[in-house]
């Protein structure tokens, strides 16, 4: 008889509207079919070890080539620098002149790869100019097979001879006045590496790019302290390139900056420093930093902040009502007035009882759990996340199989996967989280609202 009312009270409800977002606001107050309880969620802040920022993991993965440069100071979080490293490669010897000829060198450029009209920045101030400058490396990271990735807190060390400088800002009326901008680099390097061009150096064949590599290890843009933005950059266009001449004819030679992985032995990485603000600065992974303590909570990337949640449990022993929706619903801070841009989607993660991730939270049929974010279109202020998790917490509170440990957590950041690269055993987090500078503050206790049919 339960069942068949049960089946009966949904096939009413959606003839209605299948809308479960409506359940609470309509039903209640005229039928009393359905209670609505809402519960405190024991909610912390916590931030990432570590995750990868090199091109090898994010293009195979996120099919993305970005890297990353720049400064933030953000007023919530603290302050985010970003630097990036990279290897360039010869483009080998055919067509090129030789020391038989009269080439002569004119200068050596640095693309800089910002294309205004495509893309947009992470975050910060267009208005100001922002200042990049270049330097060769010392050495490059050895590739290590188990763990092949490079992550967000690596460097590389780099000679303190300043090869270019480049002043820009990143608004489209100036970016505009140029179709490509770049460095011009110290003319010292570029005609070592013409002279290399005109010998017709057996490294400078792709075949022989470890060859070069131990050469020329590769170089490194770092931005100034007074920068206000953080900028991503399109790697695969990065070029090195050498221009020459012969009589009235110019030609230019370039080196790459990207090339096929399949050897193992090209790199590009992205490193992220942070210095967080006082409220976070003893925040780990292991030391989280609890919502009731700090009056609110952060998730951010390239900063690798996320939300740790212990969900109360509530296992019903009334046989006359039955979960029909449970959800996690957070409320973002309102007066964001930074020029950081806010997530409109979020996603959930599994933690095992070491508080390692173990993969993405889904529903029965496999799918990833996400939350999205609500605005009420009469009250733009009024917007929420709410994430739809009631085939977990079913499950969670079933208590028979396949039932879950109500002492687990749950992980709640940006959109990403929890991969295993390598020989690790330890999975690593890829996704928006290595690429973007998205931030949500909520400033509103996380609550875990349920709902109940009733017999």
């Amino acid at each position: 008889m339960r069942i068949i009312f049960l089946a009966a009270f949904l096939l009413a409800l959606y003839s209605c509207n299948n809308d479960l977002n409506t359940i609470g606001d309509t039903l209640v107050p005229a039928e009393g079919y359905v209670d609505v309880e809402t519960f405190d969620i024991e909610t912390s802040t916590v931030q990432l070890d570590s995750f990868p920022t090199s091109l090898n993991v994010l293009s195979s993965i996120l099919n993305s080539n970005q890297l990353i440069v720049g400064k933030m100071t953000d007023r919530v979080t603290g302050i985010t620098s970003a630097t990036p490293y990279f290897q360039i490669i010869g483009n080998g010897n055919s067509g090129i002149p030789n020391f038989d000829d009269n080439y002569v060198y004119d200068s050596l450029t640095l693309t800089f790869p910002f294309d205004y009209t495509q893309t947009k920045i992470l975050a910060g101030d267009t208005a100001t100019v922002q200042t990049y400058r270049v330097y060769r490396l010392k050495d490059f990271p050895r590739t290590d097979y188990d763990d092949p990735c490079i992550y967000n807190h690596e460097t590389l060390p780099y000679f303190p001879e300043q090869l270019a400088e480049l002043k820009i800002r990143l608004e489209q009326h100036f970016l505009s006045q140029k179709t490509t901008w770049y460095f011009k680099l110290n003319d010292n390097l570029g005609k070592t590496l013409f002279n290399l061009i005109r010998a017709q150096d057996s490294i400078l064949n792709p075949s022989y790019a470890l060859d070069f590599m131990q050469y020329f290890k590769g170089l490194t843009i770092i931005p100034d302290e007074t920068n206000m933005a953080l900028l991503p950059l399109d790697a695969s266009s990065l070029q090195l390139r050498c221009h020459y001449h012969l009589d009235e004819t110019s030609y230019t030679y370039p080196f790459r900056a990207l090339a096929s992985y399949s050897s193992g032995g090209y790199y590009a990485f992205t490193n992220i420093k942070h210095t967080p603000s006082e409220w976070l600065k003893d925040v780990t992974w292991k030391d989280s930093l609890s919502y009731t303590k700090a009056g609110q909570a952060v998730i951010q990337g390239l900063n690798g902040y996320m939300l740790k949640m212990k969900l109360p449990f509530r296992s019903d022993v009334n046989p006359y009502r039955t979960i029909i929706k449970a959800e996690i619903v957070l409320e973002p801070k309102v007066d964001n007035f930074e020029d950081i841009s806010e997530p409109t989607t979020i996603q959930v993660f599994t933690l095992d009882k070491y508080s390692r991730i173990t993969g993405n939270l889904t529903d029965l049929s496999g799918n990833p759990i996400y939350g999205y974010v609500e605005t009420n279109p009469n009250y733009k202020e009024d917007r929420k996340y709410k994430i739809d998790i009631t085939d977990y917490y079913n499950s969670m509170v079933s208590g028979g199989t396949g039932g879950i440990d109500p002492e687990l957590n749950l992980l709640i950041g940006l959109q990403g996967t929890p991969v295993q690269v390598g020989t690790s055993e330890i999975k690593t987090f890829v996704g928006m989280n290595n690429i973007s500078f998205q931030r949500l503050i909520i400033d509103e206790v996380p609550v875990l609202r349920i709902y109940y049919a009733n017999y």
